[in-house]
């Protein structure tokens, strides 16, 4: 069971006054027995006391540091060993790398190998002020504050508290916490420049996306109505020319270029962004997606909401493309007899599920190209793309993506 850090503070100090009461002791009747008095203390030579007196203040001072070091080597544990506290930081840092639980994590990590009431990380890791505190201050004792900062760039502040009132921390104390100090700095300002450059690539993504939905619009609604036009005006004019084979010839051939380009329009169109998404929106498309397909061995069951929130052109594309693979590989690998799409939203992310029942995936087997792109779409959005399998027992995809106020699109 861990005890609190009030607990050893007062363990800690109740064990250093214990030590300097029988040091006191020990030294006196060490004096006692060199002059020559062994139990009779009521008759003690002044000159005794004058020289234990001396010797008791000369010596309770380095020997209350000396004490004080050793019981807290005990007591607080790795409170000497920093290389062991940079550890259990860097060990909690590691488990989960996202901000919202990095500081906190650094924050207990602190507190609970030093053996401190309070540590309090206070950053600005986004857009809004980041504070994580790890137990209370006490009262009445000093409050130290250390700047964290990387070279000229202060990224926070650490605040810690004494362990009991009226007793500073001690200078180990104090390297060590600077020495932490430097190291939570430079992994702020880490995390800054991560979190500043996930935010550029979503916005070049969702820009990107938003670009091309333009740009399908404008061919579809434009330049494909103008090329149908055409046609049809090539083929008056052909009739109206039946008395000249050559004109009717050049005519013909002019129809198959405007028939080509009208498909190269088609097909650019849908590699610019799948036409379902603008006819259905995504829960329509992940509903009709594969569903006339003649290969698709195993039975479909779609679960998405009726109402979808306005979604960016960048998260519905992804999505249905990651479904899409998904299924693809479904119906080429899985050998599966139903398949379920399952599509959550919240107010902060879109959870994209994909899970079927077959021979699932050995454990020699790598993931292919495939798998590397529905990751890397999740990705380029802040989001995470995991594939669960058990060989025999089928496969789950999961892909998340959050939504934030930054990639709000329109509907």
């Amino acid at each position: 069971m861990r005890r609190s850090p009030s607990a050893d503070a007062w363990l800690s100090g109740l064990l250093l006054y214990f030590l300097l009461g029988n040091y006191v002791f020990v030294v006196y009747v060490v004096v006692l027995a060199l002059g020559g008095i062994d139990n009779d203390t009521s008759q003690v030579p002044w000159w005794l006391n004058a020289i234990s007196l001396p010797i008791v203040i000369l010596t309770v001072r380095p020997l209350r540091g000396w004490l004080r070091k050793g019981i807290h080597s005990v007591v607080y544990g790795q409170h000497d060993d920093p290389y062991a506290v940079l550890a259990e930081v860097h060990d909690r840092v590691d488990a989960d790398p996202a901000p919202a639980a990095m500081v906190p994590a650094i924050a207990a990590a602190i507190a609970q190998s030093l053996k401190l009431p309070y540590v309090a990380i206070e950053t600005n890791l986004g857009a809004a002020p980041l504070t994580a505190v790890s137990g209370a201050p006490v009262d009445g004792a000093d409050t130290t504050t250390i700047p964290l900062a990387y070279h000229d760039t202060t990224v926070g502040a650490l605040l810690v508290s004494a362990r009991r009132p009226g007793e500073p921390l001690s200078a180990a104390d104090t390297r060590l916490l600077h020495d932490l100090a430097r190291q939570v700095g430079i992994t702020l300002h880490a995390a800054q420049l991560t979190d500043a450059l996930q935010a550029s690539r979503r916005q070049i993504v969702t820009a990107r996306e938003e670009e091309r939905r333009r740009i399908r619009r404008d061919l579809h609604d434009g330049l494909g109505p103008t090329l149908a036009s055409l046609r049809m005006q090539l083929s008056a004019l052909r009739a109206v020319l039946d008395d000249d084979p050559a004109a009717q010839a050049l005519i013909d051939s002019l129809r198959d270029d405007v028939r080509a380009a009208t498909a190269d329009i088609r097909r650019l169109v849908y590699d610019l962004r799948p036409p379902m998404l603008d006819e259905f929106g995504l829960a329509g498309a992940l509903r009709n997606l594969g569903a006339s397909d003649p290969h698709a061995a195993a039975e479909r069951t779609v679960d998405v909401p009726e109402a979808m929130p306005p979604l960016p052109a960048a998260v519905e594309v992804a999505l249905y493309r990651i479904a899409a693979e998904a299924l693809h590989n479904v119906d080429r690998h899985a050998h599966a007899r139903t398949c379920v799409v399952r599509l959550d939203a919240s107010p902060t992310a879109l959870t994209l599920t994909i899970a079927d029942d077959g021979v699932g995936i050995g454990d020699g087997c790598r993931p292919g190209v495939g798998f590397a792109s529905m990751r890397e779409r999740a990705a380029e959005l802040g989001g995470t793309l995991t594939r669960t399998s058990l060989q025999g027992a089928g496969t789950v995809v999961t892909a998340t993506i959050p939504l934030e106020g930054r990639l709000a699109g329109p509907a």
